[in-house]
């Protein structure tokens, strides 16, 4: 993955914060952590030839992550 794509899964994060945030109000770690996540999920299904653009067309993921760490933040 190189650092255009990178920037790219911080970017949709970034947005998905802003474009959610009367409902979920992620902290900069929340949303490092929800990029790491994001990043690593389409890190392991490259061997499937699965790419971001197909994770678009399923649903919001960089929302979902955010809402993943917030879970798991949740229940510490």
């Amino acid at each position: 993955m190189d650092q255009i794509q990178l920037d790219e899964i911080a970017r949709r994060v970034a947005s998905a914060a802003r474009q959610f945030a009367p409902h979920c109000h992620p902290t900069p770690a929340q949303k490092a952590d929800a990029c790491s996540v994001l990043r690593d999920m389409i890190q392991a299904t490259e061997i499937h030839g699965v790419k971001f653009a197909d994770f678009d067309a399923v649903a919001d993921f960089p929302r979902m992550a955010i809402q993943l760490v917030q879970s798991r933040d949740a229940q510490h």
